[in-house]
């Protein structure tokens, strides 16, 4: 099964077109690996809006929260995180505070590129290698990341690779050489990728796969297709919705509905089931790796429950 699969490594990398409800379904992968028993860590970068919300806890404030018992939540702050380094390495909080209030030290942020992402990189790295004070076991035994949107995301995952060539001493090219090998590490980490059944979100998902591999060596371990619209009409009555449509038939149905409503509510089910098998159909044909198909969920705001029959879906993929 697919989760066992992704379960075995310590790292999960989720990347996909802004929109796509990645953070959604990074949410639902975190469920279901807490209800195998495992201590799951969903780390979001930057999100204006926290997963924590859905899984029913609060805002996470920069600090590892936990929000289910197994299950902790956190939102790291780019600037906040780079800052952590500076304390981390300077020690004294006096001479960091000086530095951190400099006017060179914020000009060098911002003529230094990837600085900011190669640090949250970092984080994540620290979070992977943290063990328990007594026993030294992992003190987490899943990360799930929440990467940014592919339109950023290769980039972000880029940075380590021209960190790491581009700074061949010190510490920030030794971290960023020890990011690249975690990334790589195909038995410590695993790339999937999001996209719902749309033009632009199925062509960024697939260039994504193809330059993480090429440019990074990252081969996604699966291609996940959310909101999908599954089949709610049998054959016979997708037909016979259209057969009323084409003679105008008029009058209500039960509850008082107008029929023209219904004939047009079912013609865009229709509609969008037959985009959903399309893009299905032509990610067979593109991938080789497995696809994995979540349903579109007819809610205003998603709730836990939501995210358990998502989770359900992963665990049956």
């Amino acid at each position: 099964m697919l989760l066992d699969s992704l379960f075995a490594r310590r790292v999960v990398v989720l990347s996909g077109k802004g929109g796509v409800g990645k953070s959604v379904v990074g949410a639902a992968l975190a469920l279901a690996a807490r209800d195998r028993g495992r201590r799951v860590l969903l780390v979001e970068v930057a999100a204006p809006l926290e997963a924590a919300r859905l899984l029913g806890g609060t805002r996470s404030a920069g600090r590892e929260t936990e929000v289910l018992p197994g299950l902790f939540t956190v939102n790291l702050d780019p600037q906040a995180v780079l800052d952590e380094y500076v304390r981390h390495v300077v020690k004294l909080e006096l001479i960091a505070r000086r530095i951190l209030d400099s006017p060179i030290y914020q000009r060098f942020l911002a003529a230094a590129p990837g600085l900011k992402e190669l640090m949250v990189l970092g984080k994540i790295m620290v979070l992977e290698e943290a063990r328990a004070r007594a026993s030294r076991a992992p003190l987490w035994d899943l990360i799930v990341v929440d990467a940014p949107a592919t339109g950023h995301g290769l980039a972000f995952l880029k940075v380590p690779l021209a960190a790491s060539s581009a700074i061949p001493v010190g510490p920030v090219g030794a971290n960023a050489r020890k990011v690249l090998e975690l990334l790589r590490d195909r038995r410590r980490t695993s790339l999937l990728v999001v996209a719902v059944p749309e033009e632009m979100a199925v062509v960024e998902g697939l260039q994504f796969s193809q330059l993480a591999e090429q440019e990074l060596g990252l081969k996604p371990a699966a291609f996940v297709l959310n909101a999908c619209h599954e089949r709610r009409f049998d054959t016979r009555d997708e037909a016979e919705v259209l057969r009323l449509t084409a003679e105008g038939q008029d009058g209500r149905i039960a509850g008082g509905v107008p029929l023209g409503a219904a004939l047009r509510a079912a013609r865009r089910q229709i509609r969008r089931r037959k985009l959903t098998s399309f893009y299905q159909a032509r990610l067979k044909r593109s991938l080789d790796v497995p696809l994995v198909a979540l349903p579109f969920l007819f809610r205003e705001a998603l709730a836990l429950d939501d995210l358990r029959l998502l989770a359900a879906r992963l665990e049956a993929a």
